[in-house]
């Protein structure tokens, strides 16, 4: 028998299960949007030279240099970010495991406190990252675009 527990944030009952599956999720999706950040990495430090030399930046708007100089310094602070949310998302888990291992999980409201914080916490990541993601493929594409280079259809 599953035992169900009271989230008071949302007035809905939630399984010890299902608090763990949310760690899950979560884990998932930071370990992706670290692959992510890699492969961003990659494609700016490959194209940087490009995207500053003087022949694009003349057929771009004032401030270029600035944007993408931004975007690097933005794209590493999520990566520090992420590595973060990563470290308290597993601790977070292994107090799961402790509370259910002791029977003790529907008594402790200070985890249901700190999963709803964590919860916010990791849903304004995201939030802030796929901004900067989506800012960094608008400047690749201005790029792109303005260089004449063929996109693939």
């Amino acid at each position: 028998m599953k035992t169900k527990i009271k989230k008071d944030w949302y007035g809905r009952l939630k399984s010890a299960e299902e608090l763990h599956n949310d760690s899950k999720l979560w884990i998932s999706e930071i370990d992706f949007i670290k692959d992510e950040i890699r492969f961003l990495n990659n494609l700016l430090s490959s194209n940087y030279i490009q995207l500053l030399s003087a022949n694009y930046i003349q057929l771009l708007d004032g401030g270029f240099n600035k944007k993408t100089t931004a975007l690097v310094k933005g794209i590493s602070d999520q990566k520090i970010t992420a590595n973060t949310l990563y470290k308290l998302i597993r601790d977070h888990n292994n107090k799961l495991s402790i509370l259910i291992e002791s029977k003790s999980v529907t008594s402790n409201i200070h985890y249901f406190d700190t999963h709803k914080k964590l919860s916010i916490e990791i849903d304004n990541f995201l939030k802030k990252y796929r901004k900067t993601k989506k800012q960094i493929f608008q400047i690749l594409d201005n790029t792109m675009t303005k260089k004449g280079v063929k996109k693939l259809i």
